[in-house]
């Protein structure tokens, strides 16, 4: 009995279609990466080239299957950049990113400047 409750516990927590996916996205050429997970919470940990690393957490703001959002919660403290939104592309293979001032939020710009190439991967 114990075993089949353990499976049904683990089939619950096994991300399918209908639960919610993480997004992780790698820069290629730059200390970077950007993990998101649909529907919740992300982070975009930039490095400061001596080890150490700001983050920056965001809120989903966007989600189509293809691109992923996050903007940056205010109530998080904000990275020296002022990072307004980031952004993963699947298809084109690049994170993107909007600074404070940068075009509308929770929507991802029709021509972004990217901020690096990027390996990206569904968990």
């Amino acid at each position: 009995m114990r075993i089949l409750f353990f499976v049904i516990a683990l089939a619950a927590l096994t991300p399918t279609p209908a639960n919610a996916a993480a997004w992780v996205a790698y820069c290629f050429g730059r200390d970077a990466q950007y993990m998101q997970e649909i529907g919740g919470v992300g982070f975009f940990h930039i490095g400061q080239g001596d080890g150490t690393y700001e983050t920056q957490r965001l809120n989903q703001t966007f989600y189509d299957g293809n691109v992923v959002c996050g903007m940056a919660d205010p109530k998080a403290p904000q990275v020296s950049e002022q990072i307004a939104q980031v952004c993963a592309d699947k298809t084109h293979k690049t994170i993107f990113v909007l600074y404070q001032g940068q075009g509308a939020r929770g929507i991802p710009p029709k021509e972004p400047t990217p901020y690096c190439d990027a390996k990206i991967t569904v968990h």
